[in-house]
């Protein structure tokens, strides 16, 4: 048996493709491994052995791992303590704006790109600023913000960005439906909508992933940048998220500063952000450089 669980922590991402997950859920608990604590927050099954979705809570690292079951502990102060724990609470303190907007550490230069694929009617990607992005730049660190609701209906797309050698994803979770009324106030919107499951919107894009070999990230962006404090609560109690907000949404001719977080959308629903940062560009590189979106929150 043990044999088995330790070829499968090193075979579980092509073990997907064969067979879906059963019972994923929110499981909390901790587990230190030579002098690093990780925080295990999902737990599931696959060919019959169970799996811990966890965060090494010192460099924002997810991982998916067959544990010991018995040397899993409930979260203590050395969680609270754990620099995971500060970014978690310093992220989720305000719901105007979505989340944490620029880098919460200091990082001369450094700017982190992020692109939202929300549900659309519209066929293909900004393919085009893609390969103009990192032919001029060379491989491209990035947050993918995921739909479950936009690969559903792009998966050739979605494939081509998965196999895009010269980007280094680092995958978000956008909502799994990613729900949206253009008839509905905002305050009534998005994931503020009266029937919206929070555990299915939260989940479902974690399990999408996770059945492609993808693990998911520790960030969060909620659809349209708009939450409340019950759902920041929710992030930050039970699901264990990371808010990821933007102070540079392209579209809106948000500048670009040092930290920044920059916002575009790479479904064709929002052209004229990519239009704008093309143009862009040239001055941006000259001045700033693309980091991993972890090292927005890590020394």
């Amino acid at each position: 048996m043990l044999r088995l669980i330790l070829s499968l922590m090193l075979c579980w991402l092509p073990l997907v493709a064969m067979e879906n997950i059963k019972r994923y859920e929110v499981f909390v608990k901790e587990y230190e491994q030579n002098g690093v604590l990780w925080l295990i927050s999902r737990r599931f099954e696959l060919s019959d052995v169970t799996f811990y979705l966890t965060t090494n809570t010192q460099t924002l690292q997810t991982k998916v791992l067959a544990l010991d079951a018995t040397k899993l502990l409930p979260l203590d102060d050395r969680f609270e303590r754990s620099l995971f724990a500060k970014r978690l609470k310093e992220a989720t303190a305000l719901h105007v704006n979505g989340g944490a907007t620029h880098a919460l550490t200091q990082n001369p230069n450094a700017i982190y790109l992020s692109m939202d694929l929300c549900p659309s009617s519209k066929k293909g990607y900004e393919s085009d600023f893609i390969a103009h992005l990192t032919k001029q730049n060379g491989k491209i660190p990035i947050a993918i913000a995921l739909s479950s609701a936009w690969k559903e209906h792009h998966e050739k797309e979605f494939k081509e960005l998965v196999n895009n050698l010269l980007l280094q994803i680092t995958w978000v979770n956008h909502s799994h439906t990613h729900f949206y009324d253009p008839k509905l106030p905002i305050r009534d919107n998005f994931m503020l909508h009266v029937n919206t499951d929070v555990k299915s919107e939260i989940l479902g894009v974690e399990k999408t992933l996770l059945e492609e070999g993808i693990t998911p990230s520790v960030f969060f962006r909620f659809p349209g940048l708009i939450a409340d404090e019950k759902l920041m609560r929710e992030l930050r109690e039970i699901y264990f998220l990371i808010p990821l907000g933007a102070n540079a949404w392209i579209a809106k001719n948000e500048p670009i500063k040092t930290g920044s977080i920059i916002l575009i959308h790479g479904n064709k629903n929002e052209p004229q952000g990519i239009e704008i940062l093309e143009k862009k560009l040239p001055e941006v590189v000259k001045t700033y450089q693309f980091h991993p979106l972890q090292e927005a929150f890590i020394p």
